[in-house]
């Protein structure tokens, strides 16, 4: 694989992601409705890739539709997370990828429903595809577990109530949970959803870990403005966080490297810890 089919398979995916969230979302009969397709339309689509190329490192074929709704609900689950993270009671932030925030642009009651929407369309998509299959069960309890009390809210929570004075160990922590937490998630619940061993599992989890870190950090490096934020860069130099983010891609590099197809992958990690937005 060169860099352009890398690039090339990153936008290929993220049509076939938009396509079929439009479909989910398109129709739209009220603010609500509005609110909802508004926060979901746009974005990268990373987490949702990184499930579909992990189904189709490990089956060794194309995935379908079955795991493009699964990949797809990770993307509302995320979607969820920002409008809430974005709220005046939480970063209270107007802007999110060069538009309004939800609450900015619709209203605090209605982002925070379009919020529990998102949410919980993902466990209902989830829940109608694991009836029939006991390992999307386990796949989608995973993404549930990594969204809940001990992941992403948990991440959240110590963000917000961060004491003054933090150090390294604190902010990784949070990363680990708030950040990596979701790229967990796509990994391990696309190796859950085809019945993989214990094994498989784990050096799916340890690359989505430190795939996660590396790409929180390299957000942190992109920051111009760190003093009310919860930053890497408020406890050690530049310099010694770029030290992290190569010791995070070589783990990342390390726990993906005996997978075959891994090539994607691998491109993966060196986009994330070097792209500019």
């Amino acid at each position: 694989m060169t860099k352009e089919d890398f690039l090339k398979l990153l936008a290929d995916d993220k049509k076939i992601i938009d396509k079929r969230i439009e479909e989910f979302f398109s129709k739209q009969e009220n603010r609500l409705d509005q609110a909802v397709y508004y926060a979901i339309d746009g974005g990268k689509r990373i987490r949702p890739i990184v499930f579909l190329e992990t189904i189709k490192m490990l089956r060794g074929q194309d995935f379908n539709l079955i795991d493009l709704d699964l990949a797809i609900s990770l993307e509302m689950i995320h979607a969820y997370s920002l409008i809430h993270d974005d709220m005046p009671s939480m970063d209270n932030d107007d802007f999110r990828r060069g538009k309004e925030t939800v609450h900015k642009k619709y209203g605090e009651s209605i982002a925070l429903l379009a919020g529990d929407y998102l949410l919980n369309t993902a466990y209902e998509n989830i829940f109608k595809q694991a009836i029939n299959d006991l390992n999307i069960g386990k796949a989608g309890y995973y993404m549930a577990k990594c969204a809940g009390k001990n992941g992403m809210i948990d991440g959240q929570y110590y963000d917000i109530f961060k004491k003054t004075s933090y150090d390294l160990s604190y902010v990784l922590k949070v990363y680990e949970k708030k950040t990596a937490g979701l790229f967990m998630a796509a990994l391990v619940a696309a190796g859950l959803s085809l019945g993989k061993d214990c094994d498989t599992i784990l050096k799916l989890k340890t690359y989505g870990k430190y795939l996660g870190l590396s790409f929180q950090l390299q957000d942190d490096l992109l920051e111009t403005e760190t003093e009310d934020e919860l930053n890497i860069l408020n406890v050690i130099s530049k310099d010694k966080a770029k030290e992290y983010l190569a010791k995070f891609n070589q783990e990342a590099k390390e726990a993906v490297k005996n997978f075959d197809k891994n090539d994607f992958h691998v491109f993966l990690i060196d986009y994330l810890s070097t792209r500019t937005n």
